[in-house]
C-alpha cells in the first residue's frame, strides 16, 4: 500500500468532516435567516447535513460505476452509527431515550432495514425504487413534523436550541454569509468524496481486499465522523437526550436519501456479497438496540461496552489474518 494513497484517504476524510460541518452550519443559518421554524430545522436541515458526506460519496461512487462503495458505505455507516458512535457516547455519559422517539423512529429504522434487505435480494435499485425511497422519506418528514409540533412543540424547540453549540453559527452576518458557508461545504464534500472513493478503491486493490470491505469499514467510519462529533459534544455537555433521535434519523436518511437520490439518475447494482454478512450485521445492530433502549429507557456504560465489543468483533472478522493496519 502506497503512503500517498493513505494520505489522500485521510485528506478526503478531513474534507468530508469539514464540508459536513459547513453544510450543517450554513444551512441552519440560512433557515433561520428565512424564518424557518427550529422544529423544521431539526428534522430536515440537521439530519440532511449529518448525512451529506454519505450522500456525496454515493453520488460520486455511483456516477463512476463504483456501486459497491456506495452501498457498502450506507450499510457500514448504519452499523457504525449504532455500535461505534452510540457505544462511545454511552461510555462518556448514559444516553436516555424518549419512548415516543424509540417507537416511531426505531420502527422506521427496522422497516427501512428490512426493505434494504429485500432490495439486496432484488439486486438493484432503479428509478422506480428511488421514487419509493424518496416518497417514504417525504412521508416520514411530514409525519414527524406534525407529530412533534402537536405533541411536544416545546421540547422539540428546546432540543434544537440546546444543540446550537454544534450546529449553529454566531448570528453575526446575514444570509449571504450562510450561503457562502454552505457553498464552501458542498465544494469540500465534492472534492473530499472524490479523494475518498479513489483512494479507497486503490487501497482495496493494493491489499487484495474487496471494495465492499473497505466501504463498510474505512469509508463508513470516515463518513460517520459528523455523527460521532455530535454525540461526543452532546454527551460531554450532558445533553445526551439529543443523541438517540439523531442517530436513528441519520440511519433512516442514509437508506432513503443517500440511495434514493443517486438512483434517480443511475441504477445501483447491489453486490451479492453484502448478503453474506454485512447487511445482516446492520439488521442485527438495529434489533439489538431496541431491547437495550426499551428495557431501561437508556443506554448505560455496560450497554456501551457491549456495543463497542460487537463492533470490534465485526472489524476483526472483516480483516482477520490481514495486516491492514500494520
Amino acid at each position: 500500500m502506497e503512503y500517498p494513497t493513505v494520505a489522500y484517504l485521510l485528506a478526503g476524510l478531513g474534507l468530508l468532516f469539514v464540508g459536513g460541518e459547513f453544510v450543517v452550519r450554513g444551512s441552519v443559518g440560512l433557515a433561520k435567516s428565512l424564518g424557518v421554524s427550529p422544529l423544521l430545522i431539526g428534522l430536515v436541515v440537521i439530519a440532511f447535513g449529518t448525512s451529506s458526506p454519505e450522500l456525496f460519496i454515493a453520488i460520486n461512487a455511483v456516477s463512476t460505476g463504483a456501486d459497491t462503495i456506495a452501498m457498502g458505505n450506507v450499510i457500514g455507516s448504519n452499523i457504525a452509527n449504532i455500535l461505534l458512535v452510540l457505544g462511545i457516547g454511552a461510555l462518556i455519559y448514559p444516553i436516555p431515550a424518549r419512548g415516543a422517539v424509540i417507537y416511531r423512529d426505531g420502527s422506521i429504522v427496522l422497516g427501512v432495514t428490512g426493505f434494504l434487505i429485500f432490495l439486496a435480494y432484488r439486486g438493484t435499485i432503479d428509478q422506480s425504487v428511488a421514487f419509493v425511497l424518496l416518497g417514504f422519506l417525504l412521508s416520514y418528514l411530514v409525519f414527524s413534523f406534525f407529530q412533534e409540533r402537536l405533541v411536544q412543540p416545546a421540547q422539540a424547540h428546546d432540543e434544537v436550541s440546546r444543540n446550537r453549540n454544534f450546529v449553529n453559527m454566531a448570528r453575526a452576518g446575514g444570509g449571504l454569509r450562510y450561503l457562502l458557508v454552505t457553498g464552501a461545504g458542498i465544494g469540500a464534500l465534492i472534492f473530499g468524496s472524490q479523494l475518498l472513493v479513489d483512494s479507497a478503491i486503490d487501497i482495496a486493490r493494493s491489499l487484495n481486499v474487496s471494495e465492499s470491505t473497505i466501504a463498510v469499514s474505512m469509508v463508513a467510519i470516515g463518513t460517520s465522523i459528523p455523527e460521532l462529533a455530535a454525540v461526543i459534544a452532546a454527551s460531554l455537555r450532558r445533553h445526551s437526550d439529543l443523541v438517540i433521535g439523531g442517530i436513528l434519523g441519520s440511519n433512516i436518511f442514509n437508506v432513503l436519501i443517500v440511495l434514493g437520490i443517486p438512483a434517480l439518475i443511475w441504477p445501483i447494482d447491489i453486490a451479492p456479497e453484502f448478503l453474506e454478512r454485512d447487511i445482516w450485521v446492520m439488521a442485527g445492530a438495529a434489533l439489538i438496540l431496541m431491547p437495550f433502549l426499551l428495557s431501561r429507557g437508556r443506554l448505560g456504560r455496560p450497554e456501551g461496552l457491549a456495543l463497542l465489543a460487537l463492533y470490534a468483533g465485526y472489524i476483526y472478522v472483516l480483516y482477520e489474518g490481514m495486516p491492514v493496519f500494520l
